[in-house]
């Protein structure tokens, strides 16, 4: 399986996926077409064959269309079973409520991933 890298821009996230179980988002994500941009990432979920990812999540802001993308992405994770461990570190800006209580909700929903929450300072442009 092949290493998968988006580069982001100003509506979608930075993600790579290497095929060593490393997956990363950074960013923001507010892509036109959800269900397009996540095509590639859904694939690589259903097909890679490791038995351990380990996902660094640090979105500033997703949309509900990238919510309901991410979930149906996760959820492939979830059900790929070549893969007996998820570890999720959560990342979200100190004050940040709304994406700490996103991640409290996927974790809710995805009973096989293990979740770590880690908050960072507020980052002043």
């Amino acid at each position: 399986m092949e290493d998968l890298i988006v580069q982001g821009n100003d509506s979608t996230p930075t993600v790579i996926f290497k095929s060593t179980g490393e997956l990363k988002f950074e960013g923001r994500a507010l892509p036109e077409d959800a269900s397009k941009f996540f095509v590639p990432l859904l694939s690589w979920a259903k097909n890679i064959d490791i038995p351990e990812i380990h996902i660094e999540f640090n979105l500033d802001y997703f949309n509900t269309s990238v919510s309901k993308q991410l979930l149906d992405l996760f959820n492939d994770l979830s059900n790929n079973n070549r893969i007996e461990k998820i570890d999720m570190l959560w990342m979200y800006e100190d004050g940040d409520e709304e994406m700490l209580e996103s991640g409290e909700i996927y974790e809710e929903m995805l009973p096989r991933f293990n979740f770590r929450y880690q908050k960072y300072a507020e980052v002043i442009e």
